[in-house]
Protein backbone atom coordinates (compact mmCIF):
# COMPACT_ATOMS: atom_id res chain seq x y z
CA UNK A 1 0.00 0.00 0.00
CA UNK A 2 2.83 2.41 0.78
CA UNK A 3 4.29 1.76 -2.67
CA UNK A 4 0.91 2.59 -4.22
CA UNK A 5 0.73 5.96 -2.45
CA UNK A 6 4.36 6.67 -3.36
CA UNK A 7 3.51 5.91 -6.99
CA UNK A 8 0.52 8.28 -6.94
CA UNK A 9 2.62 11.08 -5.50
CA UNK A 10 5.36 10.43 -8.08
CA UNK A 11 2.80 10.68 -10.91
CA UNK A 12 1.45 13.98 -9.59
CA UNK A 13 4.93 15.39 -9.10
CA UNK A 14 5.86 14.38 -12.65
CA UNK A 15 2.65 15.96 -13.98
CA UNK A 16 3.64 19.27 -12.40
CA UNK A 17 6.20 19.68 -15.20
CA UNK A 18 3.27 20.57 -17.48
CA UNK A 19 1.46 22.73 -14.93
CA UNK A 20 1.25 26.47 -14.49
CA UNK A 21 0.72 26.06 -10.73
CA UNK A 22 1.36 23.26 -8.27
CA UNK A 23 1.19 22.89 -4.50
CA UNK A 24 0.39 20.72 -1.53
CA UNK A 25 -0.49 20.58 2.17
CA UNK A 26 0.13 18.32 5.14
CA UNK A 27 -2.19 18.21 8.17
CA UNK A 28 -1.83 16.38 11.49
CA UNK A 29 -3.57 16.62 14.85
CA UNK A 30 -5.41 14.86 17.66
CA UNK A 31 -8.77 16.66 17.45
CA UNK A 32 -10.24 13.78 15.43
CA UNK A 33 -12.11 10.55 15.95
CA UNK A 34 -9.91 7.65 16.99
CA UNK A 35 -8.80 5.23 14.27
CA UNK A 36 -10.85 2.43 15.82
CA UNK A 37 -14.15 2.78 17.72
CA UNK A 38 -13.56 3.69 21.36
CA UNK A 39 -14.01 0.95 23.95
CA UNK A 40 -14.07 3.31 26.95
CA UNK A 41 -15.39 6.77 27.73
CA UNK A 42 -11.89 8.24 28.09
CA UNK A 43 -10.87 10.12 24.97
CA UNK A 44 -7.11 9.50 24.67
CA UNK A 45 -5.99 12.43 22.54
CA UNK A 46 -2.80 10.51 21.77
CA UNK A 47 -3.65 9.55 18.17
CA UNK A 48 -2.60 11.90 15.40
CA UNK A 49 -4.41 11.09 12.15
CA UNK A 50 -2.85 12.85 9.19
CA UNK A 51 -4.14 14.30 5.97
CA UNK A 52 -2.62 15.97 2.98
CA UNK A 53 -3.02 17.08 -0.59
CA UNK A 54 -1.07 17.52 -3.78
CA UNK A 55 -2.38 19.26 -6.89
CA UNK A 56 -1.43 20.87 -10.17
CA UNK A 57 -3.24 23.33 -12.43
CA UNK A 58 -2.93 24.03 -16.13
CA UNK A 59 -4.55 27.13 -17.57
CA UNK A 60 -6.32 26.84 -20.92
CA UNK A 61 -7.04 30.57 -21.00
CA UNK A 62 -7.16 33.52 -18.62
CA UNK A 63 -10.54 32.28 -17.35
CA UNK A 64 -10.43 28.49 -17.59
CA UNK A 65 -8.25 25.51 -16.97
CA UNK A 66 -7.77 22.06 -15.48
CA UNK A 67 -6.88 21.00 -11.94
CA UNK A 68 -5.76 17.48 -11.05
CA UNK A 69 -4.93 16.36 -7.53
CA UNK A 70 -5.03 13.87 -4.70
CA UNK A 71 -5.91 14.36 -1.06
CA UNK A 72 -6.37 12.35 2.09
CA UNK A 73 -8.86 13.43 4.76
CA UNK A 74 -9.29 11.76 8.20
CA UNK A 75 -13.05 11.53 7.64
CA UNK A 76 -13.62 10.73 3.95
CA UNK A 77 -10.26 9.03 3.33
CA UNK A 78 -8.46 9.07 -0.05
CA UNK A 79 -9.67 10.90 -3.15
CA UNK A 80 -8.09 11.61 -6.52
CA UNK A 81 -9.85 14.19 -8.69
CA UNK A 82 -9.89 16.13 -11.95
CA UNK A 83 -11.77 19.44 -12.17
CA UNK A 84 -12.44 21.69 -15.15
CA UNK A 85 -12.97 25.28 -14.02
CA UNK A 86 -14.18 28.54 -15.52
CA UNK A 87 -13.96 31.90 -13.74
CA UNK A 88 -15.65 35.24 -14.38
CA UNK A 89 -16.05 38.32 -12.20
CA UNK A 90 -19.71 37.52 -11.51
CA UNK A 91 -19.47 33.74 -11.23
CA UNK A 92 -17.18 30.75 -11.30
CA UNK A 93 -17.90 27.07 -11.83
CA UNK A 94 -15.94 23.85 -11.48
CA UNK A 95 -16.98 20.30 -12.34
CA UNK A 96 -15.27 16.96 -12.76
CA UNK A 97 -14.96 13.32 -11.70
CA UNK A 98 -13.28 12.05 -8.56
CA UNK A 99 -12.21 8.60 -7.45
CA UNK A 100 -12.02 7.05 -4.02
CA UNK A 101 -8.65 5.29 -4.16
CA UNK A 102 -7.55 2.27 -2.06
CA UNK A 103 -9.90 3.03 0.84
CA UNK A 104 -10.77 -0.66 1.31
CA UNK A 105 -9.09 -3.82 0.08
CA UNK A 106 -12.32 -5.01 -1.54
CA UNK A 107 -13.11 -1.78 -3.46
CA UNK A 108 -9.88 -0.34 -4.82
CA UNK A 109 -11.51 2.46 -6.86
CA UNK A 110 -14.91 4.13 -6.40
CA UNK A 111 -16.11 6.84 -8.78
CA UNK A 112 -17.96 10.05 -8.02
CA UNK A 113 -18.56 13.58 -9.26
CA UNK A 114 -17.81 16.99 -7.79
CA UNK A 115 -19.29 20.40 -8.57
CA UNK A 116 -18.75 23.90 -7.24
CA UNK A 117 -20.50 27.18 -8.07
CA UNK A 118 -19.75 30.69 -6.80
CA UNK A 119 -21.91 33.75 -7.45
CA UNK A 120 -20.08 37.02 -6.80
CA UNK A 121 -21.08 40.67 -6.60
CA UNK A 122 -17.59 42.23 -6.69
CA UNK A 123 -16.74 44.24 -3.62
CA UNK A 124 -20.11 43.55 -1.97
CA UNK A 125 -21.08 39.91 -1.35
CA UNK A 126 -20.89 36.35 -2.65
CA UNK A 127 -22.40 32.88 -2.22
CA UNK A 128 -20.75 29.55 -2.94
CA UNK A 129 -21.72 25.89 -2.98
CA UNK A 130 -19.51 22.81 -3.36
CA UNK A 131 -20.51 19.15 -3.40
CA UNK A 132 -18.81 15.78 -3.87
CA UNK A 133 -20.73 12.53 -3.96
CA UNK A 134 -19.98 8.93 -4.84
CA UNK A 135 -21.99 7.59 -7.77
CA UNK A 136 -24.36 4.87 -6.61
CA UNK A 137 -25.88 4.82 -3.14
CA UNK A 138 -26.09 1.12 -2.28
CA UNK A 139 -23.90 -0.64 0.27
CA UNK A 140 -24.22 -4.37 -0.34
CA UNK A 141 -21.06 -6.26 0.50
CA UNK A 142 -18.00 -5.89 2.70
CA UNK A 143 -15.76 -3.07 1.47
CA UNK A 144 -18.51 -1.04 -0.23
CA UNK A 145 -18.38 2.63 0.74
CA UNK A 146 -19.81 6.07 -0.05
CA UNK A 147 -17.92 9.39 0.21
CA UNK A 148 -19.75 12.71 0.42
CA UNK A 149 -18.70 16.28 1.14
CA UNK A 150 -20.64 19.55 0.93
CA UNK A 151 -19.88 23.20 1.59
CA UNK A 152 -22.28 26.14 1.67
CA UNK A 153 -21.02 29.65 2.30
CA UNK A 154 -22.19 33.23 2.09
CA UNK A 155 -19.90 36.19 2.58
CA UNK A 156 -19.39 39.90 2.29
CA UNK A 157 -16.50 42.29 1.74
CA UNK A 158 -15.36 44.91 4.22
CA UNK A 159 -12.25 47.08 4.30
CA UNK A 160 -9.19 44.79 4.12
CA UNK A 161 -11.24 41.69 4.95
CA UNK A 162 -13.53 39.05 3.49
CA UNK A 163 -16.03 37.63 5.99
CA UNK A 164 -17.71 34.26 5.43
CA UNK A 165 -20.41 32.25 7.19
CA UNK A 166 -19.86 28.63 6.22
CA UNK A 167 -21.27 25.14 6.76
CA UNK A 168 -19.12 22.09 5.97
CA UNK A 169 -20.27 18.47 6.02
CA UNK A 170 -18.36 15.26 5.30
CA UNK A 171 -19.59 11.68 5.40
CA UNK A 172 -18.00 8.26 4.95
CA UNK A 173 -20.21 5.15 5.06
CA UNK A 174 -18.75 1.67 4.72
CA UNK A 175 -19.54 -1.98 5.35
CA UNK A 176 -16.60 -2.96 7.53
CA UNK A 177 -15.39 -6.52 7.93
CA UNK A 178 -15.06 -6.12 11.72
CA UNK A 179 -17.81 -3.68 12.72
CA UNK A 180 -20.42 -4.17 10.00
CA UNK A 181 -22.24 -1.01 8.95
CA UNK A 182 -20.06 1.94 9.96
CA UNK A 183 -20.46 5.65 9.26
CA UNK A 184 -18.38 8.69 10.15
CA UNK A 185 -19.77 12.20 9.83
CA UNK A 186 -18.31 15.67 10.26
CA UNK A 187 -20.25 18.95 10.49
CA UNK A 188 -18.76 22.41 11.04
CA UNK A 189 -20.43 25.79 11.44
CA UNK A 190 -17.88 28.57 11.13
CA UNK A 191 -17.33 32.30 10.83
CA UNK A 192 -14.17 33.10 8.85
CA UNK A 193 -12.43 36.45 8.45
CA UNK A 194 -9.78 36.60 5.72
CA UNK A 195 -7.58 39.64 6.48
CA UNK A 196 -5.31 41.26 3.90
CA UNK A 197 -3.65 44.54 3.02
CA UNK A 198 -2.57 45.81 -0.37
CA UNK A 199 1.14 45.40 -1.18
CA UNK A 200 1.76 43.32 1.98
CA UNK A 201 3.20 39.85 1.18
CA UNK A 202 1.14 37.99 3.78
CA UNK A 203 -2.48 37.44 4.72
CA UNK A 204 -4.15 36.08 7.85
CA UNK A 205 -7.33 34.06 8.22
CA UNK A 206 -9.21 33.74 11.53
CA UNK A 207 -11.90 31.15 12.14
CA UNK A 208 -14.32 30.58 15.00
CA UNK A 209 -16.31 27.40 14.61
CA UNK A 210 -18.24 24.55 16.13
CA UNK A 211 -17.43 21.00 14.99
CA UNK A 212 -19.41 17.81 15.45
CA UNK A 213 -17.77 14.46 14.63
CA UNK A 214 -19.90 11.31 14.94
CA UNK A 215 -19.21 7.61 14.36
CA UNK A 216 -22.22 5.28 14.17
CA UNK A 217 -21.80 1.48 14.41
CA UNK A 218 -24.59 -0.78 13.13
CA UNK A 219 -27.11 2.03 13.77
CA UNK A 220 -27.10 1.11 17.48
CA UNK A 221 -23.99 2.76 18.95
CA UNK A 222 -22.80 6.31 18.31
CA UNK A 223 -19.59 7.98 19.46
CA UNK A 224 -19.36 11.75 19.20
CA UNK A 225 -16.66 14.37 19.66
CA UNK A 226 -17.71 18.03 19.69
CA UNK A 227 -15.42 21.05 19.79
CA UNK A 228 -15.53 24.82 19.76
CA UNK A 229 -12.43 25.71 17.75
CA UNK A 230 -10.34 28.79 17.03
CA UNK A 231 -8.22 28.69 13.90
CA UNK A 232 -5.43 30.97 12.73
CA UNK A 233 -3.90 30.63 9.27
CA UNK A 234 -1.05 32.71 7.88
CA UNK A 235 -0.11 32.80 4.19
CA UNK A 236 3.26 34.27 3.25
CA UNK A 237 4.63 35.02 -0.22
CA UNK A 238 8.42 35.46 0.13
CA UNK A 239 8.79 35.49 -3.66
CA UNK A 240 6.45 36.12 -6.57
CA UNK A 241 6.42 32.43 -7.50
CA UNK A 242 6.25 30.94 -3.98
CA UNK A 243 3.49 30.88 -1.39
CA UNK A 244 3.78 29.28 2.08
CA UNK A 245 0.84 28.44 4.30
CA UNK A 246 0.86 27.68 8.05
CA UNK A 247 -2.29 26.99 10.06
CA UNK A 248 -3.23 25.98 13.61
CA UNK A 249 -6.72 25.07 14.77
CA UNK A 250 -7.15 24.67 18.54
CA UNK A 251 -10.07 23.39 20.57
CA UNK A 252 -11.32 25.93 23.09
CA UNK A 253 -13.81 23.48 24.60
CA UNK A 254 -14.52 19.83 23.81
CA UNK A 255 -17.17 17.37 24.91
CA UNK A 256 -18.63 14.13 23.64
CA UNK A 257 -20.53 10.97 24.46
CA UNK A 258 -20.97 7.29 23.71
CA UNK A 259 -24.60 6.31 23.19
CA UNK A 260 -25.95 2.76 22.93
CA UNK A 261 -29.57 2.52 21.83
CA UNK A 262 -29.70 -1.24 22.47
CA UNK A 263 -28.64 -0.91 26.11
CA UNK A 264 -30.37 2.49 26.37
CA UNK A 265 -27.26 4.11 27.85
CA UNK A 266 -25.49 7.42 27.30
CA UNK A 267 -22.08 8.19 28.84
CA UNK A 268 -20.11 11.42 28.58
CA UNK A 269 -16.50 11.36 27.41
CA UNK A 270 -13.72 12.33 29.78
CA UNK A 271 -10.52 14.02 28.60
CA UNK A 272 -6.92 13.70 29.72
CA UNK A 273 -5.45 16.24 32.14
CA UNK A 274 -1.91 15.96 30.74
CA UNK A 275 -0.32 16.76 27.39
CA UNK A 276 -1.02 15.85 24.63
CA UNK A 277 -4.53 14.72 25.51
CA UNK A 278 -5.40 17.98 27.28
CA UNK A 279 -4.73 20.02 24.14
CA UNK A 280 -6.70 19.06 21.03
CA UNK A 281 -5.55 20.62 17.78
CA UNK A 282 -4.98 20.24 14.05
CA UNK A 283 -1.94 21.84 12.40
CA UNK A 284 -1.35 22.39 8.68
CA UNK A 285 1.57 23.44 6.53
CA UNK A 286 1.46 23.94 2.77
CA UNK A 287 2.99 25.57 -0.28
CA UNK A 288 2.13 26.73 -3.79
CA UNK A 289 4.41 27.35 -6.77
CA UNK A 290 3.59 29.62 -9.69
CA UNK A 291 5.67 27.80 -12.29
CA UNK A 292 5.26 30.47 -14.95
CA UNK A 293 7.02 33.03 -12.75
CA UNK A 294 9.62 30.74 -11.20
CA UNK A 295 12.40 32.00 -13.49
CA UNK A 296 11.37 35.67 -13.37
Amino acid sequence: MKRVFAGLILILVSASVYATETGGTFTIGNNNLTAEPMTSTEFPGTEFPWGGSLYWKREASDNSGLEVGFYRDPIIRNIGYTNFYYNEDLFSISVGPFFGIFNTAETLIKSGISTSVKINIPGIAFAEFETQSTIGGRLVSTGDYIQEANRLGVGFYVYNAICTLQIDTKSYNVIDETYGSLSEDFTEYAFIADLFQKNVPYTMKLKLGYQNKVRVIESTESQSLNSVVLGTDVSIRPAEFLGIFIGLESSLYSFGSIDDSTADTSELLSFASEFPGNYLFNATIGFSLDLENINN
